[in-house]
């Protein structure tokens, strides 16, 4: 319309100066669009006139073109500059700039070369300065100039040195302007130039392209580097990749042939962005393509393994092509975030490893860093289940122990194995082993270091232990990677290096880890460094440095194996070592370096001991004597220097610590009492000095006297001179040691019985007023004296509440375990003193801190037990007395019973390893240097019921006791099953039911009859309720034993088959359950046969109940009564009557009725259950099957599993003939879960509604089906127009699509939101009967185009010039979220194919991406489906604002 009106009104020989005043814009105004588009028009409409010299003179020709000249630098550039400054405004700008640019491509071509050069090098500074210096000096910003330059690029093709200058320019911008720029400079410069080159030019200038791509990566081949290059070479993969184009000469450019290239690909297969990834798979498809594999026969010589990445043999093209298939496959599933996904497609890594084994000629085909590349992209997956299927896969795999992957194994594999997540025990182990990944890593392991070349072991095992200290790893993964270590062939491999990388290990990564976890791991790194260090490349020095980072309390104690290996290191002959050396300043030495010679020392003791026996020899004499010869001058030599003095005294003070020396101990021991006097008599020049040996002295007589718990303080002091701040600490150990040596004085010599009693008192309620003082004048980690004192004097003094609470509180202020453990006890021993055990407020702080801290609540009930009921108590009243405060902390015993936390996954996996090691027994050190009980959650439980199982019914508290405990017990069970909290299987509510009903069983034999008696019907109450089908059991079990042992209550039994509890209607079949095993009760019951009578009439009347599980209940109750009725009839002659014949009618024929489908599958697995099988109520009543296999064979967590041996380290469970520990019987033990759990439902539906809701088919707009016959013969726009429908500008391209019903779909919700156009890749979609299917004629009244997947790129670059924002869905770095975007008008909305998405070479033409926020694990919508969610989303943004627009007007 634009031309022929311009034609129109250039052809009546108008005034032009007017229309060029008419069709321009002021300059500080922004022009409509129609206004810049009339301009364009205009002088299009000139060209051919201006070419025309008969209708225009030279002169008007000349007055023209600067009219042309002067719309391009006073209206075109700077309304473009105005836009660059207005850059906020998308949509507005976006048609602006493609008019604008439509512009200046009309007048360039009417002017000289020098204009349009000019405007080229007004556009290039963009590229070059910073954004803000641009807008300042009125240039265009990169989003304009870019469209700015493509529009000049047609012209650049006569200046070969203007174009390069320009390339130049894009390629620099490319590497530093921000990521959302790159795709635009790439696709609208870089494609558009080589749109517009051909021959010999298009590839000198692919060249220059690839060159900077190649140099750019290999100098920094950093993930955003990989990420920009793989960009560029998707974009322009078209030129680069053609078919059509063969490499004749060795000028062509083919990426192909060169190993940057491969690199580049290779790096964004591993990339963490997925779009990098979806490239670099882009990239390796269609180079793998058959029909672009078209190498030339001579291939230069690569001699570097990794010169070879990608081969082809011409004659080995089928099995290449079907393996690139194969990976391509593998790589695009392992984008998928489900394991069920993944795995069906990891059998073809197998496939990928047997193609990367040597042919005939020993090639290999594939070079296996591909298959790395597999590995990496499955260590990176968000799904920890498939990250864990990698390494385990990757373990297993034997191509890959070889050097050249020893970066691999050292770099991404490392970073891999620090996931905690990956070790938890798989499916079929048991608690406590090993995890199937630990052993695993170990055999690798050993091969991989085996298969190395002998010289390059070392190095890499240095830079492996490096990798543990270069970040914080986690307990588990370092312990079990140290342990593989230590499984290593022992080998010279460490020299020095070593040794320090280890050290740095042990201070860096194990500050926080698990007190055995972290034992356990020094433990294995230690037993590393002995069997792979290099011994003459090590000094002693060296060696006795890197001990002392082992702590004795955790691995490197005395006595132990390793401590064994260790002390063959020591060699005596290489001279004694120097101890003390005289210092200029005088401050005491460094507490480490003590340590160091003491553990030196004990070394050299313990070895001389396993060659000459019990003696030490002369020379460890000679070692000992200068450390002598100090402590016998301490006292004597005024002239002894201060430094040698306290060194020799820190010295024997460690030695005490890790273990004493008899000839040391003596000599000190005449020492002590004169030093002591010499020490508080003297005056010094130094007091601090002397404030410091005092104290040191104390703690030496403390280590002599047995304690262990001193640490000295001063390790952290500056060397300069002593701090004000460690005044308090100097004072805080002091004070410490005086109550250290107040114990050991009452130790030694007691509680004088001969002075006035009345004195004694008051002394002791002196010091004991004292002891509460000192609670709240020291920090937690040294209250431990304090509470051993209090608990020394308790039998003499009352104790106050004041004391108890600061104990309470210091106590759970610690948080060193090596401090907390030792106070927890000693505050426990003091609080809990059988005069105390009242003070029940403190039971109640401490159950709150079990929350939190696993284990005090086990040494909290070690504690109880033992002192309500000692394993070695008499008889009387101290022993009455001390059980009766049991009754005080009744809330503590029934707490035991059903305690048990529930730990979250990785709390859960903590306890399995730490099991693990200690099943590693003495071969671990860590087991015998740091207690293990207090870490089992389990203790409390296994505590108080070995407590309960040695109660004694005939003792009357005992009955007291066992009596209310039983009733607490059905008080929480009740509370539960109350609630209207509804518990899942393995719940917290499910386990404290279990463990509720455990105990009542294990109770059960010690209650007497007239309690029972009160029981049973809260116990048949119980049935009713909706439990777990483990509580089930436990509950059935439980009626079957009193029935058993109590028969007088078989009427209270019958009376439940009548109540009626609408809410539980399947209640029944745990009363059905009970008739099961009718055959244990009936012997003892009176009335045999009136009983079974009984039992039938209940169970017939269950037969015909309209709930199936009852029905197969009762149908299993039928068949074992009526065998016992049968027995019975034979011995009483017409004892049922005329019943016997019906029942056995009934009987065959329900029977027949199991016999298909899915009723016999249930009714043979009901009868096969363990329950009502291989289970025996009486002969299995044991220990072991209500607490390990009725838990495991009900399918209860297998942390809730209780084995034998728990309760067999516990000296004090009582075992009875009646209450056996283990089963008898081995039957039960050898079965495996059962698949029937049947559950009871209390959901009862509601009634259904009168009414539903009816679909409502909507009329589509004004017309019947009668009135569109005539609207058919029109094309779709002219029928929705005479149909009053309104088009939106939504474009939408589905030419990527191919599945016919799909695009069906698609065009039918097109149609209905009125988008402006369908795009197809072919019209004879149309006609296929899928298609139709799901369009329902939609395809009559839509504009459908056809646009071939080939063209899309021009297609995208033409839409681009008319002003239309590309938009795609896809789940990229910079996506927009779908609820937040606002759409454009003039949008195209880019669909992908429905298993690739869109392609590589087309993600850098989309203006934007937005991605649909998703909540499920499923990874992608179908393409359909999310097309429908972005077609409304622009339809309901438009749909808003035109209402709204319509309401204004």
């Amino acid at each position: 319309m634009y031309s022929v009106l311009m034609n129109a009104l250039l052809s009546s020989s108008p005034d032009y100066d007017a229309l060029f005043k008419s069709l321009s814009w002021p300059e500080e105004s922004w022009p409509e669009t129609e206004r810049v588009e009339a301009l364009t028009a205009f002088i299009e409409g000139l060209g051919p006139l201006l070419a025309d010299s008969i209708q225009f003179t030279e002169a008007k020709r000349r007055c023209v073109q600067e009219k042309i000249e002067s719309v391009i630098w006073t209206k075109c550039l700077p309304f473009l500059s105005k836009i660059s400054a207005e850059a906020a405004e998308g949509a507005r700008c976006r048609e602006s700039t493609a008019a604008a640019c439509r512009l200046l491509s009309v007048c360039i071509p009417l002017c000289n070369e020098e204009v349009w050069r000019r405007a080229v090098c007004f556009v290039l500074p963009s590229f070059q300065l910073p954004e803000e210096e641009l807008l300042g000096q009125g240039r265009l910003s990169v989003e304009v100039a870019s469209e700015v330059l493509a529009a000049l690029i047609p012209f650049l093709s006569a200046d070969e040195a203007l174009t390069l200058t320009t390339l130049s320019s894009a390629l620099s911008s490319i590497r530093t302007l921000p990521d959302v720029l790159v795709s635009k400079i790439t696709v609208r410069i870089l494609l558009t130039l080589l749109s517009c080159c051909s021959g010999v030019r298009l590839k000198s200038i692919l060249n220059v392209i690839l060159d900077d791509l190649y140099s750019w990566h290999s100098t920094d081949r950093t993930p955003v580097v990989t990420e920009r290059t793989l960009l560029c070479l998707t974009a322009l993969s078209d030129h680069l990749l053609n078919p059509h184009s063969l490499p004749s000469s060795s000028s062509e450019p083919d990426p192909r042939l060169s190993l940057q290239f491969w690199r580049m690909v290779q790096d964004g297969l591993i990339h963490r962005d997925s779009v990098s990834r979806k490239r670099a798979l882009y990239l390796l498809k269609r180079c793998a393509e058959g029909k672009m594999l078209r190498f030339p026969h001579t291939v230069p010589p690569l001699n570097h393994l990794y010169d070879t990445l990608f081969k082809w043999v011409p004659d080995k093209s089928k099995l290449l092509r079907e393996f690139w298939e194969d990976y391509a496959l593998v790589m695009e599933t392992l984008e998928e975030n489900q394991v069920h996904v993944v795995r069906p497609v990891l059998n073809r890594i197998d496939m990928l490893i047997r193609t990367t084994v040597n042919d005939n000629q020993g090639q290999s085909l594939f070079h296996p860093s591909w298959l790395l590349c597999v590995y990496q992209r499955m260590f990176h997956s968000e799904n920890k289940s498939l990250m864990r299927e990698g390494v385990c896969h990757l373990l297993e795999l034997q191509v890959l122990q070889q050097s050249a992957f020893a970066l691999f194994i050292v770099g991404p594999f490392m970073d891999v194995l620090s996931e905690t997540s990956l070790f938890h025990r798989s499916v079929g182990q048991n608690v406590g082993d090993c995890p199937e990944l630990a052993v695993k890593l170990q055999v690798f392991m050993a091969a991989f270091f085996n298969s190395l070349p002998s010289e390059s072991r070392g190095c890499v095992l240095l830079q492996l232990i490096q990798q543990l200290s270069s970040k914080h790893w986690c307990a588990v993964p370092l312990l079990f990677l140290s342990q593989a270590l230590s499984n290593l062939q022992p080998s010279p491999l460490l020299e020095i290096s070593g040794l320090t990388a280890l050290r740095e290990v042990l201070r860096c990564t194990m500050i926080t880890h698990q007190v055995l976890l972290r034992g356990a791991a020094q433990c294995f790194l230690l037993n590393s460094a002995l069997c792979l260090t290099v011994v003459s490349a090590v000094t002693l020095d060296d060696v006795f440095s890197f001990l002392m980072h082992f702590r004795a309390d955790e691995s490197l104690c005395r006595g132990t194996q390793l401590w064994n290996q260790v002390r063959c290191i020591p060699k005596t002959d290489e001279g004694t070592v120097c101890l003390f050396s005289l210092g200029q300043s005088e401050r005491l030495p460094d507490p480490r370096e003590a340590d160091k010679l003491a553990r030196a020392i004990l070394l050299c003791v313990d070895m001389e001991r396993s060659r000459t026996g019990a003696e030490i020899s002369n020379n460890l004499q000679s070692l000992l004597s200068p450390l002598v010869d100090t402590l016998s001058r301490v006292s004597t030599n005024i002239y002894l220097p201060l430094r040698k003095s306290d060194k020799g005294l820190q010295l024997a003070l460690r030695l005490f610590q890790l273990g004493a020396v008899p000839n040391l101990q003596d000599f000190i021991l005449r020492r002590l009492c004169g030093e002591l006097q010499e020490v508080s008599s003297k005056s010094n020049k130094s007091p601090s000095l002397q404030l410091h040996r005092c104290p040191l002295w104390l703690a030496l007589m403390c280590e002599l006297s047995g304690c262990l718990f001193f640490s000295f303080f001063c390790s952290d002091l500056e060397a300069q001179g002593l701090l004000q701040q460690d005044w308090g600490r100097i004072a805080a150990n002091f004070l410490r040691d005086q109550w250290i040596c107040l114990n050991f004085l009452i130790k030694a010599v007691g509680i004088p019985e001969s002075l006035a009693i009345l004195k004694t008192s008051e002394t002791l309620k002196a010091a004991l007023s004292c002891s509460v003082e000192a609670l709240a004048l020291l920090p937690s980690d040294l209250v431990l004296p304090v509470l051993t004192f209090m608990e020394t004097v308790l039998p003499e003094v009352s104790l106050t509440q004041l004391g108890t609470d600061l104990g309470s509180k210091k106590v759970g202020l610690s948080t060193n375990a090596h401090d907390f453990w030792p106070a927890l006890k000693g505050f426990i021993s003091m609080a809990f003193h059988p005069k105390l055990l009242k003070l029940t407020h403190i039971a109640m702080e401490l159950m709150e801190l079990s929350q939190s801290k696993s284990g005090v609540f086990g040494v909290l009930l070690q504690h109880c037990c033992h002192t309500w009921l000692p394993t070695d108590r008499g008889s009387g009243e101290p022993a009455d007395a001390a059980f009766s405060s049991v009754f005080s902390h009744i809330d503590i015993v029934s707490e035991a019973c059903v305690y048990g936390p529930v730990f979250r996954r990785d709390q859960r996996l903590i306890q399995d390893v730490q099991i693990y090691v200690e099943r590693l027994g003495e071969k671990c050190a860590a087991n015998v240097a740091v207690t293990s009980d207090n870490r089992d959650d389990q203790l409390p439980r296994t505590c108080i019921l070995a407590f309960l199982s040695r109660l004694d019914p005939s003792n009357e508290q005992h009955e007291k006791l066992i009596e209310e405990l039983v009733l607490d017990l059905l008080k929480k069970d009740n509370g539960i099953s109350k609630s209207k909290v509804r518990y899942y299987s393995n719940s917290l509510q499910h386990r404290v039911k279990n463990r509720v009903w455990q105990t009542l069983l294990l109770l059960l034999p010690k209650l007497r009859e007239e309690f029972v008696g009160t029981l049973v019907e809260r116990v048949f109450e119980a049935g009713f309720c909706s439990n777990q089908a483990s509580v089930k059991y436990l509950i059935e079990w439980m009626m079957i034993l009193i029935l058993f042992h109590y028969p007088q209550h078989m009427d209270s039994f019958w009376s439940c088959f009548n109540m009626d509890h609408e809410q539980t209607k399947t209640s029944v079949c745990t009363f059905l359950s009970v008739l099961v095993h009718f055959s244990v009760i009936i012997p003892h019951l009176k009335d045999k046969s009136v009983q079974l009578r009984k039992a039938l009439d209940v169970i017939l009347q269950s037969c015909f109940n309209h709930n199936f599980s009852v029905r197969l209940y009762a149908l299993l109750a039928l068949k074992r009564v009526w065998s016992l009725a049968e027995n019975q009839a034979e011995e009483e002659a017409d004892a049922l009557g005329g019943l016997s014949s019906v029942i056995r009618a009934c009987l065959n024929q329900a029977e027949a009725m199991q016999s298909t489908g899915n009723a016999n599958k249930n009714w043979i697995r009901i009868q096969e259950h363990f329950f009502f099988g291989a289970f025996h109520p009486i002969r299995d009543y044991s220990v072991e099957t209500i607490f390990y296999t009725f838990p495991s064979l009900s399918e209860l967590a297998d942390d809730e599993w209780i084995p034998t041996w728990k309760f067999e380290k516990l000296s004090c469970f009582s075992e009875s003939p009646c209450f056996p520990l283990r089963n008898p019987a081995p039957d039960l033990n050898q079965l495996q879960p059962g698949d029937w759990i049947q559950q009871d439902r209390s959901i009862v539906q509601d009634k259904e509604e009168r009414w539903a809701e009816v679909q409502k088919k909507i009329t589509p707009w004004r017309l019947g089906i009668q009135e569109q016959e005539a609207e058919l013969q029109l094309v779709p726009p002219q029928r929705a127009a005479r149909l009053g429908k309104l088009h939106g500008a939504l474009l939408v391209v589905a030419s990527l699509i191919d599945k016919p019903t799909n695009l069906g779909g698609l065009c039918r919700t097109c149609e209905i939101f009125g988008a402006s156009a369908l795009v197809l890749d072919s019209l004879r979609h149309v006609n296929d009967k899928h298609f139709q299917s799901l369009s329902v004629s939609s395809e009559l009244w839509l504009p459908l185009l056809e646009v071939k997947p080939v063209e899309l790129t021009d297609f995208l670059q033409v839409k681009k010039s008319e002003g239309y924002c590309i938009v795609g869905v896809e789940q990229t770095a910079n996506s927009h979220s779908l609820q937040d975007y606002q759409f454009p008008e003039k949008t195209l909305l880019l669909l992908g194919n429905e298993r690739e998405g869109i392609p590589a070479n087309l993600l850098q033409m989309l203006d934007v991406c937005v991605e649909i926020p998703q909540q499920g694990v499923i990874r992608s919508l179908n393409v359909h489906v999310s097309a429908a969610l972005l077609i409304w989303e622009y339809t309901r943004q438009h749909l808003t604002s035109a209402e709204i627009n319509s309401k204004r007007k």
